[in-house]
């Protein structure tokens, strides 16, 4: 910096000198002291203009300057400036040193005078969230989203309402962050900016999802004022598909942000140099119109250009010669980047790359975002705090009071130094961010042991380098390297015992090979744990964008080892919501073509291996066509299946029958077809350009003139017939009248058009090319409406929904995608082929889609999300109470917020809500025989429902207090309640009243269980015992004093002989019943125990605790066979399914959860992937071990022996079956 610049930056020279005269503390050092953000305090000194006066003596208190001295300094130099001021001009009679744009940064509420040219989108989002109390505004990143929040939105909603305002940034705790912004109870205004960050950053499901449905409940509340906002990036609209409870509150209150109009943008670039006395030239905004006008993500750009503009302005005016010397809209920004990065010497420089590096998360399937980080992450060297001063004086990155941030995620995009550098290595990177969060993991949790590095992921670090590593990240891996030392060490000391041992016994063999035996079974043991980690490693990575491929690299994980990096990893793949299909395989080649039959009733493939095959829910028919088969046509009244293969022929074939009906022979290769809606016309498409109309009674043909210039790929008809779609290797789509035989021309892709499909109504077009997009036309106006941009290669097929609101999309990049066709944004990506995805159809009843792909297989897929581990979201309370029905089909869940939902086992949706209007619901029970509800209330009461009407049908009065616990006997005759009014009470249901009220309790009764032949009842009591009753007398049989404390809960083994009890000690006991004692304790939980509940078998006993954790017990060994998370709350009940597969939880969370049990994860995880690893998959990701199938019911993967061994799952854990 040239002291003699001018006053503001002789200003700022002198601040940085009075800062190196204090031992140049780091700017978060002064931000503490001045009470001052350190962007503030960077920016004070950066000398872009003189800070405020109340920033400068606060910068100069902090680095123990005088305050009068910097006083009299500043007042010096706004003389000076003032001075030298040239005549205003313009709106203004004042120039000050204020820029009127802000560079990368986003305008807040302070900067709304210069938030200008969205007045109509600011009133258009204000109406929205007025009349909705959730609305969501989505753009792509850099339209501006965060400033009409900020700048836009907040000053205009608080203009004219009295309302609190919170705006966060989920990060990657968002919980955490709202948890610090409270917002429950009180009338607000919630602004989530960056909601993107929830899936992005936030890497637990469970806290993503816990954190929406909070933001749902708040807008919802009835009678609140309290209104959410989120803005959300546009490549990330797909991801809110994974909830649905964001999906339908989405689909009516949502605001797209788009580009600004050549009006707007003319307002946005010569008002805000207006308000602050400043002109623009006017060839400067026409020349800012013409390069930005309709271009989405322009906005940085433009601001940034400005500001540097705004930097080197002459006078009162702002020139076009000043733009094009900071570089115009596409330079400006790299020429700003590019000069602090060349100002700097190596070191420096280095640190820069390591910084940004760090600013920046790696996108899978959506562009690189930036990453907010602890200032601490970036280490607190002097090096370090010079680059950031740096870059936050350019305005490049922001930095808060304890956090840094790239400014905008147009640098990443703007800046080809950082592109080149994430574009280098980013496996590494990836790797790096593991770490870091691993580092960070283990330092929270005050550096335990069970978080470290072992195995792969530690010898993964040996040879990579470590200059970009912080000083947690070295600790965590010098850490995990003496763990493992130090295990290596101790399993040399037990393998020379094990030798002596083997010596000892076995004197007649060699001890070199005993030797060798035990050093290879514990090679094998430790690679084996290595090989299961990195699985488990790899599988979360590819989670989010691969859910096919993370399922398999869980379930191998699992068949190397059962870690709690293995099992962690199978259950967050079981927990994440994806499109699961059901893969047909007979095909001996590639599915070139797909089809559903008008009733949904068949699947209709056609494959290079000259077969069509007819996918019914009884057996496959298979029709030969000749040659390969390359497209399938039903009539309307599916009556009539049409095939065309690349011999020129089509072939008719009788729906029902499957007999031939004749054939159409044409001289060239047929690449479409399609059946008029009356069925009496087939129109064909063929690689010699022409289309022919075909006369399925005569078998006569004729060609149709739509002039294509090349081979034709596609053709179908309205609904009506008149108008004929055409897609050709033209580039061009085409519409033919039928009956003015005109044909219209649509020109707009760069690539041949592969595919074309018409709306149900027939008012909208959409085609597929080779340039990797599909297009919306209006087929009315012939008018292009919007471009889908996600696929990477060829969209090779096209399919409408059945409704119209939705566009299917098959690409050569192995995917498909669903659009909405209104907001032309994508829905969901499947993912699950292992080559080009060559053809695509949906469903009449919009519920599945067929692809067919190069990797031989067909898939239909679910059009709606599904997950294994499902997350029951609803109620608004604590939830205290689960039970499943009988039947297994349906489970309750009760609440503090006084109400018992019904949910459906299988689709996981909600069934019925029952409210008693009683206040907190404390536990829950079926009938034997599924008829009859209890419900336990605070206020003493028991509820029967009708389970059939879901009415109230009784109310079982008597119990002082709250009803803890409910349970039927199992002839369900009688009911036991439990109370923390110290008394069980035992009813009958034929005559409703109670038949026995039993006491000797002298605390809370908190739980009551029947023994399977229900002559016994058992209670559990804060007075530390547990007593038996005999149920038809209502006296004491025995009273068991445990001696643990206080009890929680008891429950009876099937066969009788087991009371599983839960004290306040965080184990759990299993008495012997005959003998009269404890057999044994299980430990682990590190909090008390909630509930207790057996497997229908006996053999698998569940606990859930106030450690927020769920274990599984092997009933025999006593030992833990896995511990589940999910819940972010105390888990207050647990049960089993009835056939055992299922377990529930219910939590403090305001969740209940259905978990798979372990022994059917192998299966689930198949079901899940629909597929087994292909031969690269497995190399690269398992390694050089013989391919196995992980899947044994499902043929080996492309590429992969199709003989090759299947893989078995019999010793992972005991059944907890029944």
């Amino acid at each position: 910096m040239d002291p003699g610049e001018g006053p503001a930056q002789r200003f700022a020279v002198a601040l940085r000198e009075l800062r190196q005269s204090a031992g140049n503390p780091t700017y978060r050092v002064l931000a503490k002291r001045a009470h001052y953000s350190a962007t503030a305090l960077a920016q004070a000194a950066a000398g872009d203009r003189l800070p405020t006066l109340a920033v400068a003596v606060a910068y100069a208190r902090a680095c123990d300057g005088d305050p009068e001295e910097w006083t009299a300094r500043w007042r010096s130099a706004v003389a000076e400036l003032d001075a030298a001021a040239p005549p205003a001009t313009g709106a203004s009679d004042q120039v000050g040193d204020r820029p009127p744009y802000l560079g990368l940064a986003a305008y807040g509420p302070d900067d709304a005078d210069l938030f200008c040219g969205r007045d109509r989108l600011v009133a258009d989002l204000t109406d929205r969230l007025a009349r909705h109390r959730f609305v969501a505004v989505v753009g792509p990143s850099g339209s501006g989203k965060s400033s009409l929040l900020r700048a836009g939105l907040l000053p205009a909603w608080c203009a004219n309402e009295e309302l609190r305002t919170v705006v966060i940034t989920p990060g990657a705790h968002p919980v955490r962050e709202l948890a610090d912004n409270p917002v429950a109870g009180v009338d607000v205004l919630l602004i989530v900016d960056q909601f993107e960050e929830v899936f992005s950053l936030c890497a637990d499901e469970s806290e993503r999802e816990t954190f929406i449905r909070a933001l749902l409940a708040v807008a919802g509340e009835v009678g609140g004022r309290t209104r959410v906002v989120i803005g959300l990036r546009a490549d990330f609209y797909a991801h809110c598909a994974r909830v649905p409870e964001l999906v339908a509150a989405l689909q009516d209150a949502q605001l797209l942000v788009g580009p600004m109009t050549p009006e707007e943008l003319s307002v946005a670039v010569t008002e805000p140099a207006a308000r602050t006395g400043l002109m623009v030239e006017k060839t400067l905004v026409a020349t800012i119109i013409a390069e930005a006008a309709s271009r989405p993500a322009v906005l940085p750009f433009v601001s940034h250009a400005l500001w540097e503009t705004w930097r080197r302005r002459r006078g009162a005016g702002l020139f076009l010669a000043s733009y094009e010397a900071a570089g115009g809209l596409d330079g400006a920004l790299a020429q700003s980047a590019d000069r602090v990065f060349g100002e700097l010497d190596e070191e420096h420089r280095r640190a820069v790359r390591r910084i940004l590096l760090r600013l920046t998360a790696l996108g899978d399937g959506t562009e690189d975002t930036r990453r907010r980080v602890a200032r601490a992450e970036l280490g607190d060297d002097a090096v370090t705090a010079h680059v950031l001063e740096r870059l936050a004086a350019a305005r490049l990155v922001t930095i808060g009071e304890d956090t840094v941030e790239i400014a905008h995620e147009a640098l990443i995009r703007g800046w080809p130094t950082l592109r080149d550098w994430l574009a280098a290595d980013r496996e590494s990177l990836r790797a790096h961010r593991r770490l870091t969060g691993a580092a960070t993991d283990w330092a929270t949790h005050g550096e335990d042991d069970a978080f470290l590095y072992r195995g792969s992921l530690l010898a993964g670090w040996a040879d990579r380098d470590t200059e970009a590593l912080n000083g947690t990240e070295r600790d965590f891996l010098a850490a995990s390297l003496a763990r493992q030392t130090r295990e290596h060490t101790r399993r040399r000391r037990r393998l020379r015992v094990t030798i002596g041992s083997l010596v000892a016994g076995l004197v007649t063999v060699s001890l070199l090979a005993v030797l060798a035996v035990v050093q290879t079974v514990t090679a094998n043991a430790q690679r084996d744990l290595a090989v299961a980690d990195s699985l488990a490693a790899q599988s979360r990575a590819v989670l989010a964008t691969r859910p096919d491929l993370a399922n398999l690299l869980a379930l191998a994980g699992l068949g190397h080892s059962v870690t709690a990096q293995t099992v962690a990893s199978a259950q967050a793949a079981l927990s994440a919501p994806m499109h699961v299909a059901r893969p047909l395989i007979g095909h001996s080649g590639a599915v070139t073509a797909v089809g559903y039959s008008p009733d949904g009733g068949t699947v209709a493939t056609g494959g290079d291996d000259g077969t069509v095959r007819l996918w019914t829910a009884g057996p496959t028919a298979v029709l030969t066509q000749g040659s390969a088969v390359t497209a399938i046509a039903f009539t309307r009244d599916g009556r009539l299946l049409a095939t065309g293969g690349v011999d020129g022929t089509v072939r008719l074939w009788d729906a029902t029958t499957h007999r031939p009906l004749g054939t159409l022979t044409g001289r060239a290769a047929v690449n479409a077809v399609a059946f008029h809606p009356d069925g009496t016309t087939v129109a064909t498409g063929h690689a010699d350009g022409a289309v022919r109309l075909w006369d399925t009674r005569t078998g006569l043909s004729r060609p149709v003139p739509v002039g294509h210039d090349g081979p034709v790929n596609a053709v179908t008809f309205d609904r009506t017939g008149l108008i004929l779609a055409t897609g050709g290797d033209d580039n061009t789509a085409r519409l033919w009248n039928t009956a003015t035989r005109q044909t219209t021309i649509l020109s707009g892709h760069t690539g041949e058009v592969f595919a074309v499909a018409l709306s149900p109504d027939g008012t909208t077009l959409v085609t597929g090319s080779a340039d990797g997009t599909a297009r919306i036309w209006d087929a009315t106006t012939h008018e292009s409406r919007a471009s889908l941009v996600g696929h990477t290669r060829v969209v090779r097929a096209v399919a409408f929904g059945a409704d119209g609101r939705t566009v299917v999309t098959g690409s050569w990049d192995g995917t498909a995608r669903i659009w909405d066709t209104t907001t032309h944004q994508p829905l969901a990506t499947l993912t699950g082929h292992t080559d080009e995805v060559l053809a695509v159809g949906t469903s009449p009843d919009g519920t599945t889609v067929v692809t067919g792909s190069r990797d031989g297989t067909a898939r239909t897929w679910d059009t709606r999300t599904s997950r294994s581990v499902a997350t029951l979201g609803g109620h608004t309370g604590y939830v205290d109470a689960v039970a499943f029905s009988p039947d297994g089909r349906t489970v309750a869940t009760g609440s503090r917020d006084g109400t018992v939902r019904l949910w459906d086992t299988a689709r996981h949706g909600q069934l019925a809500v029952l409210d008693a209007r009683a206040g907190f619901v404390f536990t829950v029970a079926f009938s034997p025989d599924g008829t009859t509800l209890a419900t336990g209330h605070k206020d003493g009461r028991i509820r029967l429902w009708d389970t059939s009407t879901r009415h109230q049908k009784a109310t079982l009065t008597g119990h002082t207090d709250g009803v803890a616990s409910v349970a039927f006997s199992p002839d369900g005759q009688l009911l036991a309640s439990a109370s923390t009014d110290g008394t069980a009470r035992l009813w009958d249901l034929t005559t409703r009243r109670a038949s026995a009220v039993l006491t000797g309790h002298t605390g809370w009764v908190d739980a009551v269980d029947f023994s399977p032949d229900g002559s016994t009842a058992s209670t559990a009591s804060t007075d530390g015992t547990v007593r038996l009753w005999d149920s038809d007398a209502g006296s004491t049989i025995v009273t068991l004093a445990p001696g643990a404390g206080h009890l929680n809960a008891v429950a009876f083994s099937p066969d009788g002989r087991t009371l599983a009890i839960a004290p306040a000690d965080g184990t759990a006991l299993l008495w012997d019943v005959a003998a009269g004692r404890v057999a044994s304790v299980l430990t682990g939980h590190t909090a008390e125990v909630n509930a207790v509940a057996f497997s229908p078998d006996g053999q698998t006993i569940a606990t859930s605790s106030r450690d927020g954790t769920t274990r599984l017990w092997d009933r025999d060994r006593g030992r833990t066979i896995v511990g589940l998370a999910g819940h972010v709350g105390w888990v207050t009940a647990v049960a089993f399914s009835p056939d055992g597969r299922t377990l529930a939880t219910a939590s403090w969370d305001h969740t209940a959860r259905l978990t798979p049990t372990p022994d059917t994860w192998p299966a689930e995880l198949c079901r899940r992937a629909g597929r087994n690893l292909t031969d690269g998959e497995w190399a690269y990701h398992v390694g050089s071990e013989p391919y196995r199938r992980l899947c044994p019911e499902l043929p080996s993967g492309q590429g992969a022996d199709p003989t090759a061994p299947a893989s078995t799952y019999p010793g992972l854990w005991p059944s907890a079956g029944g």
